[in-house]
């Protein structure tokens, strides 16, 4: 009811500025400067003319003096109305609300309480702002509402902006760091007949050109990018979105941003000694330190990092050898024993990875390098030369979650096959995150495709870690809500 109040009063507001011949929508506004130029250049400035444009924020005073807070990209400045500089529109102020857009021309100078000002001689009314701003703009309180409405939340949150603002740096640093290591940036479908590349369960739609079913992409091409290599290319990577029609939790999102890069030649060692170079730099740049802060746990960042097999990792955080486990009959079984709810559904790999994500990842809070995992567990990754149940894969954890995942691709087309027959077969059982199996890729393969090593990153997991975010949800811009009822 407060609300519907508030509401009226700001319609009758907007009568006021209409029958004063006042364009409440006009299509554009100028500046000068910016908001905190104001203080920032103040030797510069003081005495000159300047404009600038914003939303207001609040107002105070009365009779023939006013100040107001007026808010752009870059923080507030205080205006300073005084009747005799603007008796013509002096008295329309009072039709101006808190949210509303203005525009401000005037000197700067200091106040008598020595805050840098803009006395204002001439303003012009921007836009209407018919609902009042929350909370008094002191930010959004209710997490729900936070993200529901996430306008209010950058309006009234300056972190939160910033958190964004950090996300596109890190994009930035990836980007720039990548191409200036003679990477180069490719841009591959995002809707694919076959969703490969990764074990995850994908989103499906229509094509109605083509009277087909087409899948959103699980990763950033990874298949397309190899296929790029077969075709000539050596060094490439992609930064965009990936979505996999999974849960939702503090680490996980349906949709989310990942880079993935390719390096013919190269190996699952090259790859380490890459990210070794690249996250430490990465983190270095956006906070300034090796070493940060991530809910309320010092994390150290400067290399090298620590590197651990797969196996010593199950050995000393869960104390199972999987290696006394060959078959799935047989893992199955004493992970009953464990009391570890097994999914039924699940082949060896996928019961041995569920295990490790519940069981020994989180106890990995520093950055570590975890490698040699299953075969099971990877299907598209060469095996290890010095045990062929393993693969040449890599994996960068922090915080008990995955950041960063390379391998030895296969470049094999018989030994692909085979896995991807294995895979099928998984999923014919159920499994609805087994790979899918790509002929097109394995064809292309066979017309040669020299060593590469791959590798992805996780943007957001990264973004979450750099802003000390407790989930995704604060670092993705409008995160998915389900509808109020």
């Amino acid at each position: 009811m407060a609300e519907d109040i508030f509401i009226k009063q700001r319609k009758e507001n907007l009568k006021k500025l209409v029958e004063a011949g006042i364009d409440p929508y006009p299509a554009k506004g100028e500046r000068t400067n910016y908001a905190t130029d104001i203080k920032k250049d103040y030797k510069k400035l003081e005495g000159k003319e300047t404009t600038v444009s914003g939303r207001l924020m609040v107002k105070r005073g009365h009779g023939k003096i006013l100040f107001a807070n007026i808010q752009d990209v870059s923080g507030q400045t205080q205006l300073f109305f005084r009747y005799d500089n603007l008796e013509k529109t002096y008295n329309l102020l009072k039709y101006v609300d808190s949210g509303d857009f203005i525009q401000a021309t005037g000197k700067v100078f200091k106040t008598k309480a020595g805050e840098e000002s803009v006395e204002v001689t001439g303003w012009k009314f921007l836009s209407k702002a018919m609902k009042p701003l929350p909370e008094k703009w002191h930010g959004l309180k209710d997490v729900e509402t936070r993200y529901r409405k996430r306008y209010l939340d950058f309006l009234t949150n300056e972190e939160s902006r910033d958190k964004i603002r950090t996300k596109a740096k890190i994009i930035k640093f990836i980007r720039d760091f990548l191409t200036e290591n003679g990477f180069e940036e490719v841009y591959t479908p995002y809707l694919e007949l076959t969703p490969s590349g990764a074990a995850a369960k994908p989103f499906k739609t229509h094509l109605n050109a083509y009277n087909m079913d087409m899948y959103m992409r699980i990763c950033i091409g990874e298949l397309w990018q190899k296929m790029m290599i077969v075709g000539g290319f050596e060094k490439t990577f992609e930064i965009g979105r990936a979505f996999r029609n999974e849960g939702v939790d503090k680490a996980h999102n349906p949709e989310f941003m990942m880079c993935e890069f390719y390096w013919a030649y190269a190996d699952y060692k090259d790859l380490m000694k890459l990210l070794e170079k690249m996250i430490p730099e990465l983190v270095k740049k956006i906070t300034g330190s090796y070493e940060i802060t991530y809910q309320g746990k010092k994390l150290n960042f400067k290399p090298p990092f620590t590197v651990i097999t797969f196996r010593n990792l199950m050995k000393k955080y869960a104390d199972i050898d999987i290696d006394d486990f060959p078959t799935r009959e047989d893992l199955a079984k004493e992970l009953g024993k464990r009391k570890f709810k097994v999914d039924p559904k699940a082949g060896r790999g996928k019961l041995i990875d569920d295990y490790y994500k519940e069981i020994a990842r989180p106890k990995l809070v520093q950055p570590t390098f975890l490698i040699d995992q299953p075969l099971d567990v990877s299907p598209l990754a060469k095996r290890s030369t010095e045990n062929q149940d393993t693969v040449q894969q890599v994996q960068l954890l922090v915080w008990g979650e995955e950041i960063c995942k390379g391998y030895s691709e296969l470049n094999n087309p018989e030994d692909q096959r085979e896995r991807f027959v294995e895979q099928k077969k998984l999923l014919q059982k159920g499994d609805e995150e087994a790979m899918r199996a790509d002929e097109h890729f394995v064809e292309a393969m066979e017309y040669g495709m020299p060593p590469v090593a791959g590798n992805g990153i996780g943007i957001e997991r990264l973004a979450t870690l750099l802003t000390d975010s407790p989930v995704m949800r604060e670092i993705i811009t409008f995160p998915i809500m389900k509808p109020e009822k």
